[in-house]
């Protein structure tokens, strides 16, 4: 019995170890991208580390992305002049800041390429930090309070997870060795750094334990096998289940309590002159039809594919926030592929649907 048991052990492990091979050949897991050292958190806010030049790399969805940033910590917008009478300053996270682009092809490049188009006399500067949420954003703005000038307009690109994610004083991310790094399912520090000295000596991403969906997503960077079989667990996942765990945020006031704070944002950016704009940016799962039918259950969990904008437009109207709707144009271009296949981030051909026409709406001609 005991001769038979170990067969079957060595049998199973044997024929794990050659489809994880014959999974690598098709599909590899995707490797973290964000370069170490490229974050730090200064005065307890989160800005790129001044002057540093780097690449992204995931492995699957790009390749050695240049990405690089100014004394102040932004990250550079190779088109923008380097005086010009008014600025545009660019808060966000990864989708603001250009998470697998390189610095041309982020979305404020392309949107500074479309005003210099017009000779509209505007530097952008972006200010896009992965891996920070609304909170975050209100505390930049503090930061930076006194440089704001009666000229300048503050461009907020909101994510589905900026809308989502409780404000909070504990921050969801940290940075360790140089690293962006899951505070939440890390552990503590020493945890982590134990964690990054075998990424960097073998390659891999040790999983967290806390929960299953922490664990299956770091997973699924380390295994080709659970990275092609994941998603479709997860979509049988959702159709199983009773309800969204959204709803349960939509209910405790979550998507108002981060537009108040945009209006806070607003309102310290009036102070000083300035105006803001809101730009709702959201995810595939919305805008790609087929994305959506998965995800929402057919309109189960979400009751339109502008759901984002459903949530949060009304709220801007009452705190009187300009909030621009970029859902229209995304689900109009999405057949052409605007986000990476596997990441999940705006790809090139996004950034250039987006960067322009926000240009258009933020100044128009």
């Amino acid at each position: 019995m005991l001769k038979n048991l170990f067969l079957v052990l060595l049998s199973c492990a044997v024929g794990l170890g050659l489809a994880e091979a014959v999974a690598w050949q098709f599909q590899p897991p995707p490797r973290p991208a964000i370069p170490q050292n490229m974050l730090e958190v200064s005065g307890g806010v989160w800005r790129m580390t001044p002057n540093f030049s780097g690449v992204m790399d995931n492995r699957v969805d790009f390749r050695d992305a240049a990405v690089s940033s100014d004394t102040q910590g932004n990250r550079i917008v190779p088109a923008a002049p380097a005086e010009a009478p008014r600025r545009l300053l660019v808060i966000g996270d990864s989708q603001t800041f250009g998470h697998g682009l390189s610095n041309e092809e982020s979305w404020p490049n392309w949107l500074q390429n479309d005003l210099n188009r017009r000779n509209a006399g505007v530097r952008v500067v972006n200010m896009g930090v992965p891996g920070i949420n609304i909170d975050q954003y209100l505390e930049r703005i503090k930061a930076i309070a006194e440089d704001i000038r009666p000229t300048d307009v503050v461009l907020i690109g909101v994510s589905w997870n900026d809308l989502i994610t409780p404000p909070s004083q504990v921050q969801v991310n940290a940075v360790v060795e140089g690293y962006l790094v899951n505070a939440a399912s890390t552990g503590n520090i020493e945890d982590a750094r134990a964690k990054i000295r075998i990424f960097e000596f073998t390659g891999l991403v040790v999983p967290p334990l806390q929960n299953v969906k922490d664990f299956l997503d770091s997973l699924s960077q380390t295994s080709a096998l659970v990275g092609l079989m994941y998603p479709r667990a997860r979509a049988i996942y959702y159709r199983l289940r009773d309800h969204s765990p959204v709803a349960n945020l939509v209910a405790e006031g979550v998507p108002e309590a981060n537009v108040v704070l945009l209006r806070k944002i607003a309102d310290k950016v009036a102070e000083r002159g300035g105006r803001t704009v809101v730009a709702l940016l959201p995810e595939r799962m919305f805008f790609d039809d087929a994305a959506y039918a998965v995800y929402s259950v057919n309109g189960r969990d979400f009751p339109t594919p502008d759901y984002q904008a459903h949530l949060a437009q009304p709220m801007c109207q009452r705190l009187e926030l300009t909030c621009l709707n970029l859902f229209p144009v995304l689900h109009e271009h999405h057949r052409e592929g605007v986000v990476f296949k596997v990441d999940g981030h705006y790809n090139p051909r996004g950034a250039a649907v987006i960067g322009p026409w926000l240009a258009g709406e933020v100044f128009p001609q």
